[in-house]
């Protein structure tokens, strides 16, 4: 159990980081501050992890990673982490009431009803994990592999960067792969001087909740407890999200990534600040460490932000982005090998691209994925349209205000898209074994998307209908409107 220690270490930073950076972010409606501080400890699972990922990484690099290396990278981010918090930390979230003596009367149900998908979700995870402990495929060929190359030290750690690795076999050798999620587990791995099997299943869950937590925290925070509730409940109806849960992948985990840069560029375009650019910035520079596909996602978010802010809002978010490109920049430069997936020539790369029929064949698989989204009776599209049947949208003037947030999301489908129209394996094969995972990337922040475009619960219940929570401030309103009265 000594691997506890590293991931607690984690954490702890992780916290410290995320209270410092993102605290304005989050208000708190009617007062409540539990969704602030759940959407801060959700961004506290991304932080930490992430800069002890790249920490771990550059000592490997370095030929220093050990277990008295590790235990100290993680315990220096720590100290780290708590110092700057110490000496730059502000005061807690801003208490507002977004809807003025408004209630949702099943505000309660609903949460209830979220407490109990969630435990439904561990449940599925606990089965699916005791079932198998090690992951599907890929974590066993991928992800866990290099894991434990990175872990070995010296002696074996290049092998994680090497073509080598899955024996040049076309969806097994990716030399180059982001390290993120690899290199936390070896950096648990060399603490304790084993390879426990509970430090990936320990992982797989901590990403999963800490993207479920962010959603639901973070819409609860920003617009309303109920809305919070609603998205949580969407996200665990989402096959394509408990699916994935326990497989010990990454793509949650880039999911993860991507909801939490569109989550805070959404509260920088309202409180213009550069610690909530830095922070996006942090999450964005993660999103190429995690997986290739978080690369096209980065550059979007970034032209955005310079469009959005400006010199001054790209300058601090390329400064928060700086150690995961960094670190993906190392890891391409000493790799060794090329991606077996990309056409070595140009003449093939435009001969796939001419072909009609890999456009349509794309198509029908990603549409395939949408459908094995759910269960057909409580399918998640179905329940997003239900929502916005029921609640009704904002404004004009308020959607188009935040269309610019799909931006990125459009970029990362975009470029999924052209990976398999370009791709050398069998685009059947590829297709099949991927394509649902590609959208369990995107499929978190598309309910974000959606749902930050429709009227909270509370909007449909008039001023008049329901009392004020309080009396003080009830009876004040109760004097001036007999005042007003001629």
């Amino acid at each position: 159990m000594f691997w506890l220690l590293p991931l607690l270490l984690s954490l702890v930073s992780g916290w410290f980081l995320s209270r410092t950076l993102t605290s304005r972010a989050w208000t708190s409606p009617a007062g409540l501050s539990w969704p602030a501080r759940g959407a801060e400890a959700a961004l506290a699972i991304l932080f930490g992890p992430g800069l002890a990922s790249i920490g771990f990484f550059l000592l490997t690099v370095a030929n220093f990673a050990g277990k008295l290396s590790a235990l100290g990278t993680a315990a220096a981010l720590a100290l780290l982490s708590a110092g700057v918090w110490w000496k730059y930390s502000q005061p807690d979230p801003i208490r507002v009431d977004a809807q003025p003596d408004r209630q949702f009367p099943w505000k309660w149900i609903l949460l209830g009803a979220a407490v109990v998908g969630s435990a439904l979700f561990l449940l599925d995870f606990q089965t699916a994990s005791s079932a198998n402990p090690n992951g599907e495929w890929d974590a066993t060929a991928i992800w866990n592999l290099r894991a434990r190359f990175l872990a070995g030290g010296t002696e074996t750690w290049k092998r994680a960067v090497s073509a080598e690795i899955g024996g040049r076999m076309t969806g097994s050798a990716h030399p180059g792969y982001p390290l993120f999620l690899s290199s936390f587990l070896a950096l648990q791995w060399t603490a304790a001087g084993n390879s426990e099997v509970a430090v990936p299943i320990a992982a797989s869950l901590l990403f999963s909740l800490g993207l479920w937590i962010l959603l639901t925290t973070g819409l609860a925070s920003r617009r309303s407890v109920s809305l919070g509730a609603l998205a949580g409940l969407v996200l665990v109806a989402s096959e394509v999200f408990v699916s994935q849960a326990a497989s010990q992948y990454s793509d949650l985990l880039l999911g993860f990534a991507f909801l939490a840069v569109l989550m805070l560029l959404d509260a920088a375009s309202e409180h213009a600040s550069r610690r909530l650019w830095i922070a996006a910035g942090l999450a964005a520079g993660f999103a190429p460490w995690i997986k290739n596909e978080g690369l096209p996602f980065t550059l979007a978010a970034l032209a955005v932000v310079a469009w959005k802010f400006r010199r001054r809002g790209l300058a601090w978010t390329a400064v928060g982005a700086a150690p995961g490109l960094l670190a993906t920049f190392i890891l391409k430069l000493i790799s060794e090998g090329r991606e077996s997936m990309f056409p070595a020539t140009l003449g093939d790369a435009f001969s796939k691209i001419a072909d009609v029929s890999r456009w349509w064949q794309i198509l029908l698989g990603f549409g395939k994925a949408i459908w094995d989204a759910g269960t057909p009776w409580a399918h998640p599209v179905l329940l997003l349209i239900a929502l916005g049947m029921v609640l009704g949208f904002r404004l004009p003037a308020e959607r188009r205000a935040r269309f610019w947030l799909w931006i990125p999301i459009l970029a990362a489908l975009a470029a999924e898209y052209g990976l398999y129209i370009v791709t050398t394996a069998d685009l059947t094969w590829h297709i099949s074994t991927s394509v649902g995972r590609l959208l369990a990337q995107l499929w978190p922040s598309l309910i974000w998307l959606t749902l930050i475009l429709l009227k909270t619960p509370e909007e449909h219940f008039p001023l008049s209908t329901i009392p004020s929570a309080d009396p003080i401030a009830s009876g004040k309103k109760k004097r001036v409107r007999a005042q007003s009265t001629p």
